[in-house]
């Protein structure tokens, strides 16, 4: 069974929390060359929102890679949306700093080359376009946030890559997303997962909800393990999350996992997150009105 590692975390001793995180999964003779960071810039929101990622953060977790591994690259990336550029958001939301660290890039993937693979199983697309810096990695690192989403209950590691999604125009998939969110981590493999939970997002996430710190941190190598735990601290049975459960029949990861965490007399009830259960099937409801309608 696979492990999922969830401990506290603040500003203080972010660098020390992501060292014994790594430490849990990786050894010391264990070195990467090529390491590659997916963030989550979903819209131009500053890292107190809960929306976005913590820029002091990231350069903690830089830091701690960089140390531990030697790698010749860290490559920091997201891509443009239906309502974002990258480059953009890079600059006001304070991720040029970063390029001070040696070796550190910071890279839109929608500026950089790609290549065609087939999605076995697929259950909307048949072949995908992979970004190929993300691709030939040697690490590839899901940085995502602890959010709820009013498209999907939860925004995770396996929502995250929905934005490695070629297309600009993303929203037009959101009809199929859970399916969509599939057929990407089917072909756009995660090797490290780090859920950023210092300060979430509860209620109509993922860009407009309400800040809730939680000073978590969430870690582990299958994305659909540390995803459910993730549902699990903000209220939801994971099965009842349509993408988590996608991925676990695809067998993107599993929905069980062993939980090692040193947070004392840990409860997930401790954490349980707002979110309008109702609103969010009255949105499911319109979606599907709304593609019968388009479709007819």
């Amino acid at each position: 069974m696979e492990k999922v590692f969830l401990t506290k975390i603040n500003y203080k001793n972010a660098q020390e929390i992501f060292k014994k995180a790594i430490d849990a999964f990786y050894t010391e003779k264990e070195k990467f060359r090529h390491i590659c960071i997916k963030i989550n810039l979903c819209d131009y929101r500053m890292a107190d929102s809960g929306a976005t990622t913590d820029p002091f953060l990231l350069d903690a977790f830089l830091n701690v890679l960089k140390r531990k591994f030697n790698p010749e690259s860290i490559t920091v990336i997201e891509n443009d949306a239906t309502s974002v550029e990258v480059d953009s958001l890079f600059n006001l939301l304070g991720f040029r700093a970063l390029v001070k660290h040696d070796n550190v890039e910071l890279l839109n993937a929608a500026k950089h080359e790609w290549i065609k693979k087939n999605v076995p199983g697929g259950a909307l697309f048949r072949e995908l376009d992979v970004l190929a810096i993300w691709d030939a990695s040697d690490l590839r690192i899901n940085f995502a946030k602890l959010k709820t989403n009013s498209l999907t209950k939860t925004t995770g590691c396996l929502k995250n890559m929905f934005g490695l999604l070629r297309q600009k125009r993303k929203s037009l998939l959101h009809s199929r997303i859970s399916e969509v969110i599939a057929d990407i981590n089917t072909v756009m493999k995660t090797d490290f997962c780090v859920v950023d939970g210092l300060i979430g997002q509860e209620g109509n996430g993922p860009a407009f909800g309400i800040p809730k710190r939680c000073e978590l941190l969430v870690a582990g190598k299958d994305p659909v393990a540390v995803d459910s735990c993730c549902a699990r601290l903000m209220g939801f049975v994971p099965y009842c999350v349509k993408h988590i459960r996608i991925c676990s029949k695809r067998n993107i990861g599993s929905m069980h996992y062993d939980l090692i965490t040193d947070i004392p007399q840990f409860s997930y009830k401790d954490y349980t997150f707002k979110f309008s259960r109702i609103e969010y099937f009255t949105r499911t409801l319109i979606r599907k009105f709304t593609t019968l309608g388009a479709a007819g």
